[in-house]
């Protein structure tokens, strides 16, 4: 069901239909954690063009923006809705001498990525747009 809805978002965007051949690529997607770089690679465009077209999904209501924190290790302390909420130290568990340690990192020494998730509203907003 959400592939449907992100192939209509797109169609949108895009009216050419950039994604036909690509349903199976999409497939793949977390409707909840949709990345750039996945935007970026099925639609075989720019980064600061992914970048355009989610940000114009967020402000057509069809995305939901959201950023993550990520632990040392690559793995996701927090996510959050928008950057103020981050709290100002996350737990991560971090290899010391072969061994795991849970270790309290401060948020603002982390790496952050902003992610997208379809919204709720995306099917009014289709329907309505």
């Amino acid at each position: 069901m959400w592939l449907t809805k992100f192939l209509d978002i797109t169609s949108r965007l895009f009216p050419s239909d950039p994604l036909a051949d690509l349903g199976e690529v999409v497939s793949r997607l977390n409707p909840d954690k949709i990345y750039i770089e996945n935007v970026r690679a099925i639609l075989g465009t720019s980064h600061n063009k992914a970048v355009r077209i989610c940000e114009t999904a967020v402000q057509q209501g069809l995305f939901n923006r959201g950023i993550e924190v990520l632990c040392p290790d690559g793995s996701v302390a927090t996510s959050v809705r928008i950057e103020e909420e981050l709290p100002p130290e996350v737990n991560c568990w971090i290899e010391v001498d072969g061994q795991f340690e849970e270790k309290t990192i401060p948020t603002s020494s982390l790496d952050k990525v902003t992610f997208y998730q379809l919204s709720s509203n995306a099917p009014s907003a289709l329907i309505h747009g």
